[in-house]
Protein backbone atom coordinates (compact mmCIF):
# COMPACT_ATOMS: atom_id res chain seq x y z
CA UNK A 1 0.00 0.00 0.00
CA UNK A 2 2.88 2.35 0.71
CA UNK A 3 4.15 1.93 -2.86
CA UNK A 4 0.70 2.68 -4.28
CA UNK A 5 0.46 5.84 -2.16
CA UNK A 6 3.92 6.89 -3.31
CA UNK A 7 2.85 6.48 -6.95
CA UNK A 8 -0.33 8.45 -6.37
CA UNK A 9 1.63 11.20 -4.62
CA UNK A 10 3.86 11.38 -7.68
CA UNK A 11 1.34 11.03 -10.50
CA UNK A 12 -2.04 11.87 -8.99
CA UNK A 13 -4.01 9.32 -11.08
CA UNK A 14 -3.19 5.78 -12.27
CA UNK A 15 -5.01 3.14 -14.33
CA UNK A 16 -5.76 0.16 -12.09
CA UNK A 17 -4.91 -2.45 -14.74
CA UNK A 18 -1.28 -1.26 -14.80
CA UNK A 19 -0.71 -1.94 -11.10
CA UNK A 20 -0.23 -5.75 -11.05
CA UNK A 21 2.58 -5.57 -13.61
CA UNK A 22 4.10 -2.47 -12.05
CA UNK A 23 4.06 -3.90 -8.52
CA UNK A 24 4.71 -7.51 -9.60
CA UNK A 25 1.78 -8.83 -7.57
CA UNK A 26 -1.51 -10.51 -8.45
CA UNK A 27 -4.61 -8.64 -9.45
CA UNK A 28 -6.38 -10.03 -6.38
CA UNK A 29 -3.69 -8.59 -4.11
CA UNK A 30 -4.03 -5.19 -5.78
CA UNK A 31 -7.81 -5.25 -5.39
CA UNK A 32 -7.54 -6.06 -1.67
CA UNK A 33 -5.08 -3.22 -1.09
CA UNK A 34 -7.20 -0.76 -3.06
CA UNK A 35 -10.32 -1.73 -1.11
CA UNK A 36 -8.49 -1.18 2.19
CA UNK A 37 -7.08 2.16 1.06
CA UNK A 38 -10.47 3.33 -0.21
CA UNK A 39 -12.05 2.38 3.11
CA UNK A 40 -9.42 4.47 4.92
CA UNK A 41 -10.17 7.44 2.71
CA UNK A 42 -6.77 7.46 1.00
CA UNK A 43 -7.97 7.18 -2.59
CA UNK A 44 -11.00 7.08 -4.86
CA UNK A 45 -11.74 4.64 -7.69
CA UNK A 46 -13.60 5.64 -10.82
CA UNK A 47 -13.83 4.17 -14.34
CA UNK A 48 -10.81 1.89 -13.96
CA UNK A 49 -8.57 4.54 -12.42
CA UNK A 50 -7.49 5.46 -8.92
CA UNK A 51 -6.63 8.93 -7.68
CA UNK A 52 -5.46 10.40 -4.39
CA UNK A 53 -8.13 12.11 -2.30
CA UNK A 54 -5.61 14.89 -1.72
CA UNK A 55 -2.38 14.68 -3.65
CA UNK A 56 -0.35 16.15 -0.78
CA UNK A 57 -2.25 14.24 1.93
CA UNK A 58 -0.31 12.89 4.88
CA UNK A 59 0.27 9.17 4.57
CA UNK A 60 -0.61 7.08 7.67
CA UNK A 61 2.52 6.11 9.55
CA UNK A 62 1.64 2.41 9.21
CA UNK A 63 2.15 2.77 5.45
CA UNK A 64 5.29 4.89 5.77
CA UNK A 65 7.40 2.17 7.39
CA UNK A 66 7.77 0.26 4.13
CA UNK A 67 8.57 3.38 2.08
CA UNK A 68 12.35 3.87 1.64
CA UNK A 69 12.76 1.29 4.42
CA UNK A 70 16.40 0.46 3.64
CA UNK A 71 17.39 4.13 3.73
CA UNK A 72 15.50 4.68 6.99
CA UNK A 73 17.12 1.64 8.60
CA UNK A 74 20.60 2.90 7.74
CA UNK A 75 19.75 6.45 8.78
CA UNK A 76 18.55 5.10 12.11
CA UNK A 77 21.76 3.17 12.68
CA UNK A 78 23.96 6.15 11.87
CA UNK A 79 21.94 8.67 13.86
CA UNK A 80 22.01 6.43 16.92
CA UNK A 81 25.81 6.24 16.66
CA UNK A 82 25.99 10.02 17.14
CA UNK A 83 24.75 9.68 20.73
CA UNK A 84 27.73 9.42 23.13
CA UNK A 85 27.93 6.51 25.55
CA UNK A 86 27.29 8.21 28.87
CA UNK A 87 24.17 9.02 30.91
CA UNK A 88 22.08 11.34 28.74
CA UNK A 89 18.53 12.62 28.44
CA UNK A 90 17.09 12.56 24.91
CA UNK A 91 13.93 13.72 23.20
CA UNK A 92 12.69 11.59 20.31
CA UNK A 93 9.75 12.49 18.11
CA UNK A 94 7.34 10.10 16.46
CA UNK A 95 7.58 9.00 12.84
CA UNK A 96 8.79 6.08 10.77
CA UNK A 97 12.45 7.12 10.55
CA UNK A 98 12.74 7.94 14.26
CA UNK A 99 11.39 4.49 15.07
CA UNK A 100 14.46 3.02 13.36
CA UNK A 101 16.65 5.28 15.51
CA UNK A 102 14.82 4.02 18.60
CA UNK A 103 15.39 0.40 17.62
CA UNK A 104 19.13 1.03 17.58
CA UNK A 105 19.06 2.85 20.92
CA UNK A 106 16.97 0.19 22.67
CA UNK A 107 20.04 -1.64 23.95
CA UNK A 108 21.34 1.39 25.86
CA UNK A 109 20.91 1.35 29.65
CA UNK A 110 22.46 4.80 30.12
CA UNK A 111 19.66 6.77 28.44
CA UNK A 112 16.49 8.51 29.55
CA UNK A 113 14.29 9.14 26.52
CA UNK A 114 11.22 11.36 26.52
CA UNK A 115 8.97 10.86 23.51
CA UNK A 116 5.54 11.78 22.21
CA UNK A 117 5.72 8.94 19.67
CA UNK A 118 3.80 5.81 20.65
CA UNK A 119 5.65 3.68 18.08
CA UNK A 120 8.95 5.23 19.22
CA UNK A 121 8.21 4.26 22.83
CA UNK A 122 7.26 0.73 21.74
CA UNK A 123 10.61 0.30 19.95
CA UNK A 124 12.57 1.66 22.92
CA UNK A 125 10.83 -0.68 25.37
CA UNK A 126 11.62 -3.80 23.36
CA UNK A 127 14.70 -4.65 25.45
CA UNK A 128 13.57 -2.99 28.70
CA UNK A 129 16.86 -1.13 29.20
CA UNK A 130 16.15 2.48 28.24
CA UNK A 131 14.27 4.59 30.80
CA UNK A 132 11.30 5.75 28.74
CA UNK A 133 8.99 8.66 29.52
CA UNK A 134 5.94 9.17 27.32
CA UNK A 135 4.36 12.62 27.22
CA UNK A 136 0.69 13.20 27.74
CA UNK A 137 -1.42 14.67 24.99
CA UNK A 138 -4.02 13.87 22.37
CA UNK A 139 -3.26 11.01 19.97
CA UNK A 140 -3.03 11.71 16.23
CA UNK A 141 -4.04 8.48 14.45
CA UNK A 142 -2.23 9.33 11.18
CA UNK A 143 1.12 9.66 12.94
CA UNK A 144 0.49 7.61 16.10
CA UNK A 145 1.97 10.35 18.27
CA UNK A 146 0.75 12.65 21.05
CA UNK A 147 0.19 16.38 20.53
CA UNK A 148 -1.32 19.34 22.32
CA UNK A 149 -0.62 21.40 25.41
CA UNK A 150 -0.09 18.40 27.69
CA UNK A 151 2.66 17.05 25.42
CA UNK A 152 4.31 20.47 25.21
CA UNK A 153 4.19 21.00 28.99
CA UNK A 154 5.74 17.60 29.58
CA UNK A 155 8.62 18.35 27.22
CA UNK A 156 9.26 21.78 28.74
CA UNK A 157 9.89 20.16 32.12
CA UNK A 158 13.13 18.62 30.74
CA UNK A 159 16.42 19.88 29.38
CA UNK A 160 17.65 17.47 26.71
CA UNK A 161 21.21 16.69 25.73
CA UNK A 162 19.98 15.68 22.27
CA UNK A 163 16.73 15.89 20.36
CA UNK A 164 16.20 13.60 17.36
CA UNK A 165 13.22 14.52 15.22
CA UNK A 166 11.75 13.40 11.93
CA UNK A 167 10.14 15.84 9.51
CA UNK A 168 7.81 15.80 6.52
CA UNK A 169 9.92 18.38 4.71
CA UNK A 170 13.25 20.11 5.16
CA UNK A 171 14.39 22.99 2.98
CA UNK A 172 17.40 25.35 3.10
CA UNK A 173 15.05 28.35 2.83
CA UNK A 174 11.89 27.22 4.62
CA UNK A 175 13.47 25.04 7.28
CA UNK A 176 11.68 22.13 8.95
CA UNK A 177 8.01 21.60 8.14
CA UNK A 178 5.23 19.16 8.96
CA UNK A 179 1.77 18.38 7.62
CA UNK A 180 0.31 18.92 11.09
CA UNK A 181 0.50 22.27 12.90
CA UNK A 182 0.03 20.52 16.26
CA UNK A 183 2.79 18.05 15.44
CA UNK A 184 5.04 20.94 14.45
CA UNK A 185 4.39 22.67 17.79
CA UNK A 186 5.56 19.61 19.74
CA UNK A 187 8.68 19.14 17.62
CA UNK A 188 9.53 22.84 18.07
CA UNK A 189 9.48 22.44 21.86
CA UNK A 190 11.80 19.42 21.60
CA UNK A 191 14.32 21.45 19.62
CA UNK A 192 14.07 24.45 21.94
CA UNK A 193 14.74 22.29 25.00
CA UNK A 194 17.75 20.49 23.49
CA UNK A 195 21.44 21.34 23.49
CA UNK A 196 21.95 19.50 20.19
CA UNK A 197 19.37 18.92 17.46
CA UNK A 198 19.51 16.05 14.96
CA UNK A 199 17.06 15.73 12.06
CA UNK A 200 16.62 12.33 10.43
CA UNK A 201 15.02 12.46 6.99
CA UNK A 202 15.24 10.17 3.99
CA UNK A 203 16.07 11.89 0.71
CA UNK A 204 12.42 12.17 -0.36
CA UNK A 205 11.92 14.82 2.37
CA UNK A 206 14.74 17.12 1.24
CA UNK A 207 13.60 20.25 -0.53
CA UNK A 208 9.94 19.66 0.36
CA UNK A 209 7.89 22.30 2.16
CA UNK A 210 4.61 21.71 4.00
CA UNK A 211 2.19 24.08 5.64
CA UNK A 212 3.25 23.82 9.29
CA UNK A 213 6.68 25.24 10.15
CA UNK A 214 8.66 23.63 12.96
CA UNK A 215 11.76 25.85 12.91
CA UNK A 216 14.27 27.50 10.65
CA UNK A 217 17.21 25.53 9.36
CA UNK A 218 19.55 27.24 11.84
CA UNK A 219 17.86 25.30 14.66
CA UNK A 220 19.51 22.12 13.36
CA UNK A 221 23.04 20.88 14.13
CA UNK A 222 23.00 17.58 12.20
CA UNK A 223 21.00 16.21 9.30
CA UNK A 224 21.22 12.49 8.57
CA UNK A 225 19.85 11.48 5.17
CA UNK A 226 20.73 9.10 2.36
CA UNK A 227 22.85 9.12 -0.79
CA UNK A 228 19.86 9.71 -3.08
CA UNK A 229 19.59 13.23 -1.65
CA UNK A 230 19.63 16.24 -3.96
CA UNK A 231 23.25 17.39 -4.12
CA UNK A 232 22.36 21.10 -4.30
CA UNK A 233 20.19 20.88 -1.18
CA UNK A 234 22.91 19.01 0.70
CA UNK A 235 25.48 21.63 -0.34
CA UNK A 236 23.24 24.44 0.95
CA UNK A 237 22.82 22.68 4.30
CA UNK A 238 26.57 22.39 4.63
CA UNK A 239 27.08 26.03 3.61
CA UNK A 240 24.76 26.92 6.50
CA UNK A 241 27.09 25.11 8.90
CA UNK A 242 24.91 22.03 9.35
CA UNK A 243 26.76 18.74 9.54
CA UNK A 244 25.02 16.68 6.87
CA UNK A 245 25.75 12.97 6.67
CA UNK A 246 24.60 10.65 3.90
CA UNK A 247 24.21 6.93 4.41
CA UNK A 248 24.87 4.91 1.27
CA UNK A 249 21.89 3.21 -0.36
CA UNK A 250 21.56 1.71 -3.84
CA UNK A 251 20.38 4.15 -6.52
CA UNK A 252 16.76 3.89 -7.54
CA UNK A 253 16.29 1.71 -10.60
CA UNK A 254 14.76 3.42 -13.57
CA UNK A 255 11.08 2.68 -13.60
CA UNK A 256 8.49 3.19 -16.27
CA UNK A 257 5.82 5.77 -15.65
CA UNK A 258 2.45 4.09 -15.02
CA UNK A 259 -0.32 4.94 -17.44
CA UNK A 260 -2.35 7.85 -16.16
CA UNK A 261 -4.97 8.02 -18.87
Amino acid sequence: MGVIMALLTRYGEIEVNTLPGLLKVSGASVRRDLATMEEKGLLRRSYGKISAIRRSAEMPVSLRYSRNAEAKQRIGALASSLIPHRPLTLALSGGSTVRFVAQHLAGRSDLTVVTNGLDTADALLARQLVHVVVTGGQARPLSNDLVGRAAERSLRSYQFDFAIVGVDGISPKKGLTRYSARGADVDRVMLEQADHAIVVADSSKLGRVHRAKVAGITAVHNVVTDSRANADVVAKFRESGITTTLVVVPPLQAEGRPRTG
